[in-house]
């Protein structure tokens, strides 16, 4: 298979990076497995791009998560701290959930 390259001298420098990348000394080998490599990594990228959506839709599952804990964790500290109205027969059960909750 013959390929032309017109302007080669415009080209060289790229030519010759992707000879030393392939060690190939022929610069038509070298194209087509540069070729081949850029493919592999268009696919690489592909499945790293992948992988990270996936990781940031789990991290933003788990934010939501922390954020919903912290939320009700901050309610039970203020509904348990919120002064208690008691009332005769409530004295009773206080006394009981606090021993429960010692």
């Amino acid at each position: 298979m013959a390929i032309t390259i017109r302007d080669i001298e415009k080209h060289y420098y790229m030519i010759e990076e992707l000879k030393a990348l392939t060690e190939s000394n022929v610069t038509t080998k070298a194209l087509i497995k540069g070729g081949y490599l850029a493919v592999d990594l268009g696919k690489q990228l592909e499945a790293e791009k992948q992988k990270r959506q996936e990781a940031e839709m789990a991290l933003a599952a788990l934010e939501e998560k922390v954020q919903a804990f912290v939320s009700s964790q901050r309610a039970l500290f203020q509904a348990v701290s919120a002064p208690v109205k008691a009332s005769a027969s409530d004295s009773n059960n206080k006394s009981a959930i606090v021993k429960a909750v010692r």
